[in-house]
């Protein structure tokens, strides 16, 4: 009965413990937004998010992003732990933060690249100042779109890898 009564409270502490190191995770991290797509007859068949989620970039400012065979794809990731953006802009690699809000505001902070130089830095400069201009973001059919206000998108990727 001792050795009953010892484990009961051993398993209140333990239980006790775990829920403490839970509650007292920082809330500055947000849970990754769900928009559930619709069939025709309304029920949910698949679900996209937008973080963790590898954003291949397809087009900036209505135009189509073309690169060669041995050209790497410019991207972004949005991380959830910290917020951080994490991606490759056609040249160099890409780094910062975000920020989401309710109907599907973001922003992006800090936008920075490596200093590399190459033939697409001028298509990485547009990609990035579009990253600095978007303030909304739409997804479907697997594709993300950033925007500025109702504005056509500013930039289009497509969901490459989704974990």
């Amino acid at each position: 009965m001792y050795k009953m009564l010892i484990g009961v409270c051993f398993s209140f502490f333990i239980l006790g413990c775990a829920s403490s190191s839970i509650e007292n995770q920082p809330t500055t991290q947000k849970q990754a937004p769900i928009i559930e797509e619709k069939s025709d007859n309304n029920t949910t068949i698949g679900e996209v998010r937008i973080q963790e989620v590898h954003w291949k970039l397809i087009g900036v400012m209505g135009k189509a992003v073309v690169k060669k065979a041995d050209e790497r794809e410019a991207y972004i990731i949005l991380k959830l732990e910290n917020n951080r953006l994490q991606g490759f802009g056609g040249c160099n690699v890409l780094m910062g933060s975000y920020g989401l809000e309710q109907d599907n505001r973001i922003a992006f902070f800090k936008v920075a690249s490596t200093m590399m130089a190459c033939p697409r830095l001028a298509d990485e400069s547009a990609f990035l100042k579009v990253l600095n201009q978007a303030d909304n973001y739409t997804i479907e059919e697997g594709v993300l779109m950033l925007h500025k206000g109702k504005m056509a998108p500013l930039a289009t990727f497509e969901a490459v890898y989704v974990p």
